[in-house]
């Protein structure tokens, strides 16, 4: 079954998965395991992208995120066709005019299947830190009954000293604290600062900053067609 799953991602451009054990993560459907889906930003889209939001980042973010729903229900179908239950989660919420705090909107959060599945860790401002990619990533997530190896969990940041996503933030929104698994993210970012700024300064580009992302030096130099599998 990894094969074909593999070949159904691979024929979708996805740049990275892997596979966590559901051991009750909050917010997650009853289904066992969870497939952690990463598109890679290009490059090209962070340029320029240092004090403020842009067109072009905003542009590929919404781009991946569709990228992403392909890939999640030509996944999904595979999966129900040889008899498995699937319940995917997109990369945002359908609906996000309907969300008022982005704080407690009640979806799984992509990070935790990520970070469990290993394939990366959290950073000081709340990013999911690809160990290749940095933060230059989307995440979507798919729960299925279907058994596969998984990965070896993350549990603690790998970022170290740097504070260089903490000093970008406009409005001083990152915390210098290394993450550790179960930390609120209360702890590590100041979602309200961030959520006033995108949504009250910037409400053309959907609450999507991303200058956090651009500076972080994790990922920043690695190549177009590299991918980890």
């Amino acid at each position: 079954m990894s094969r074909r799953i593999r070949e159904v991602l691979e024929a979708n451009t996805i740049d990275d998965w892997g596979v966590a054990d559901n051991a009750g993560f909050p917010l997650s459907p009853p289904l066992p395991t969870a497939i952690s889906l990463v598109k890679r930003l290009r490059p090209e889209s962070l340029t320029g992208l240092k004090e403020a939001p842009t067109e072009s980042y905003f542009g590929e973010f919404l781009r991946l995120n569709w990228l992403l729903d392909q890939a999640g229900q030509e996944l999904a179908n595979l999966l129900v066709s040889e008899g498995h239950q699937v319940q995917f989660i997109p990369p945002i919420i359908t609906d996000p005019d309907a969300v008022e705090d982005w704080g407690a909107a009640g979806v799984f959060p992509h990070k935790t299947a990520a970070t469990q599945a290993g394939l990366g860790w959290i950073g000081k401002t709340a990013l999911f830190v690809h160990r290749q990619f940095g933060p230059r990533v989307r995440l979507a997530t798919l729960f299925t009954t279907v058994s596969l190896p998984q990965g070896t969990p993350v549990t603690k940041g790998e970022c170290g000293t740097c504070v260089a996503c903490v000093r970008a933030c406009p409005v001083n929104a990152g915390r210098d604290v290394t993450w550790e698994a179960g930390t609120p993210r209360s702890e590590l970012f100041d979602e309200k600062a961030c959520e006033h700024y995108t949504d009250g300064f910037w409400p053309v580009y959907g609450g999507v900053c991303g200058v956090c992302v651009a500076a972080c030096p994790v990922g920043a130099r690695t190549g177009p067609e590299e991918r980890p599998r």
